[in-house]
């Protein structure tokens, strides 16, 4: 997406991670940034609110607990729920959270909807790549995605294709419209993809509009914006690197931080 004015950015979240987590913590394709987490749960919710993360990965919304929030996660795939199991026991260890944490395992759309106050989460992306060889594998890395990172549960929607993986989410924030009460907050972490024929077949350059179309799809289900903002995502090194050996992969340097409200 373009013409955003409101540009954020975050320090690297690396080494509070190794404070607040097991130190045996694996990575996630789609793992939001940890400050910029702390931020979202102190601008959108309060002390004794429970806030839902239904693609919870790693698990790093159990930091509101710290703050007196209270959490609901879902997680597909076993690796992940696991490595949350682990986290949780670290953190409850650690650093006496004043929250309750929960933690689903199993599709979300099996559990939605799921009352709760506000809904904060990053949603997979599609990473079901056109080609192959070495500019495919680029292409994951800039997208920030692949494959074997998700996992290879059979309900991972980040294997379907584009329009199906819209589809997918659609039913995930309808559900979670239908978990929220008036008054409460979405914010979904997304980031275009640079990912595949498709997209430059129908006019996108090879970059897939995910955060407009998520726009889209939050706004079909129910809720109205409330803010839009972007993070500025600097290319790691191994992006960078990804990019000089393929210059004709289009870049994608930040993702959307998209805010909704349910109004009714």
């Amino acid at each position: 997406m373009s013409g955003k004015t409101k540009l954020l950015k975050f320090k690297s979240d690396v080494e509070i991670r190794k404070k607040y987590f097991s130190p045996g913590e694996k990575g996630h394709p789609a793992r939001a940034n940890l400050y910029m987490m702390i931020w979202l749960i102190k601008k959108l919710t309060k002390p004794g609110d429970l806030i839902l993360d239904p693609t919870s990965g790693v698990g790093s919304l159990m930091y509101a607990t710290k703050l007196g929030r209270n959490v609901i996660n879902f997680e597909l795939e076993q690796h992940f729920y696991d490595t949350q199991n682990i986290n949780w026991a670290y953190f409850a260890t650690h650093q006496q959270p004043t929250g309750t944490f929960g933690l689903l395992h199993g599709d979300a759309r099996r559990f939605l909807p799921y009352p709760a106050n506000h809904c904060i989460f990053s949603p997979p992306y599609s990473v079901n790549i056109s080609g192959g060889g070495a500019k495919v594998a680029a292409m994951a890395a800039e997208s920030g995605t692949s494959v074997a990172g998700y996992g290879k549960d059979r309900a991972q929607l980040c294997t379907l294709s584009y329009f199906n993986l819209l589809m997918g989410m659609k039913e995930i924030y309808r559900g979670i419209y239908n978990s929220l009460p008036i008054g409460g907050f979405l914010a979904t972490i997304t980031k275009d993809s640079v990912n595949s024929k498709e997209a430059k077949f129908r006019g996108f350059g090879g970059i897939e509009p995910y955060s407009a179309d998520t726009i889209k799809i939050c706004h079909e289900v129910g809720f109205d914006m409330y803010e839009l903002w972007q993070r500025d995502a600097k290319p790691s090194m191994r992006l960078q690197i990804a990019w000089s050996q393929n210059p004709g992969i289009p870049h994608v340097v930040t993702e959307e931080i998209i805010i909704m409200r349910k109004e009714k």
